[in-house]
């Protein structure tokens, strides 16, 4: 083995032993999470589907769905609301402490039709293993690991050196010979180290896409303040890449949901909602999100409007198709990493490719176990 592969190979391995239960954790909860409403649906079936809907039966209006949730805790402060996904989904209205303190978050589940709270749990960040918030838990675990003090930033550290590990495992994989078909397959009748060794090699390198992938867009939703910087750098903003327009605040809004949605969707025609912001929860104006059928994620049309609350007049409005090339690329971050850019396909990719850590690690401990008890044996 020449001294270069020897190096990469000393990489791959320690950074394995080293960080490898954590690709674990972050893969498997990824894998749930590629999946969680529907799960969610499957373990909390009367929490966050409808019931006793009849066909001719319409929607309530939204600003019924947040003043029933706001009923439901009247001391709490109405932050923002999800609207339904399909026809059996809920409105998921998050609330907070008040609007200046959203250190703890609820999620109140209302009934679409009859305005009806279906019940309330604790949001992200939580931790609550219970089957009523198992998916906000594992959530929560994926993008801080328990540990909120530091934020995103330890899992944009194992997304760096997923990444890391990933290319070296690809150099000490590379044929030497050109016998690709070698590295790509599992030898007949291998057993004990053989089998450890084929099988890590094999998962790895058809795996390896997916995981990059995955922790190349997740180092840039983990660590936005490093990697928005170098992505502004290299493209550099426009008007569409600003944040909110400040307004001054009001004592009370006068327009309500329904007519900030009416308002909003005349920048975007023929757009559903993605989410809606109250005054306060993202500044002092309405701000509304949508997006027309068939977009993916943030990417390929989402649109962002912020009201006046005092009058209903548009302040500004963003469309990511006028995004700058550096915009539209973090855009495209979320969509990769929980593979929705590919649709079912994708999201069954990234699922399948979180359990591959756990396959890997396994078997590097065997092959490293092996090696370091028996090393003339196994050369």
């Amino acid at each position: 083995m020449s001294n270069s592969r020897r190096y990469w190979l000393s990489i791959h391995r320690w950074l394995g032993l080293v960080f490898g239960i954590w690709f674990v954790v972050l893969g498997l909860s990824g894998s749930y999470l590629s999946f969680y409403q529907e799960i969610d649906a499957l373990l909390n079936p009367e929490l966050v589907t409808t019931s006793g809907r009849r066909e001719d039966q319409n929607r309530a209006n939204l600003s019924d769905i947040l003043h029933a949730a706001q009923t439901f805790h009247p001391t709490r402060f109405v932050h923002s609301v999800f609207p339904p996904r399909n026809a059996n989904d809920t409105y998921h209205v998050w609330t907070t402490v008040s609007a200046q303190d959203d250190t703890s978050m609820w999620e109140t589940l209302v009934d679409p039709y009859d305005a009806r709270v279906l019940g309330t749990r604790a949001a992200v960040p939580t931790i609550e293993f219970s089957q009523r918030n198992l998916g906000n838990t594992i959530y929560t675990l994926h993008y801080n690991l328990f540990l909120g003090e530091y934020d995103t930033t330890l899992a944009g550290i194992a997304g760096i050196c997923l990444l890391v590990s990933s290319v070296s495992g690809i150099i000490i994989w590379w044929p030497r010979n050109r016998h690709w078909a070698i590295g790509m397959k599992i030898k007949s009748g291998a057993r004990g180290f053989r089998l450890h060794f084929d099988l890590h090699r094999v998962c790895g390198i058809y795996s390896v896409t997916v995981l990059m992938m995955v922790a190349f867009s997740g180092v840039f939703l983990s660590l936005p303040n490093f990697t928005m910087p170098i992505v502004h750098t290299l493209s550099k903003p426009n008007s569409a890449d600003l944040v909110a327009p400040e307004i001054p605040p009001t004592a009370q809004s006068i327009i309500n949901a329904d007519m900030a949605l009416s308002e909003a969707s005349k920048v975007m025609p023929n757009s559903r909602l993605v989410c809606l912001w109250l005054p306060g929860a993202s500044g002092d104006a309405w701000r509304v999100s949508l997006s027309r059928s068939g977009n993916i994620g943030l990417a390929g049309g989402r649109a962002e409007v912020w009201l006046n609350p005092a009058n209903g007049a548009v302040l500004a409005h963003r469309v990511h198709n006028d995004l700058s090339v550096g915009g539209r690329f973090l855009a495209w971050q979320l969509p990769l990493h929980d593979g929705s850019a590919a649709g079912l396909l994708g999201r069954i990719l990234v699922c399948i490719s979180g359990f591959v850590p756990l396959m890997l690690m396994l078997t590097g401990i065997s092959i490293w176990w092996r090696k370091k008890r028996k090393p003339s044996k196994n050369k």
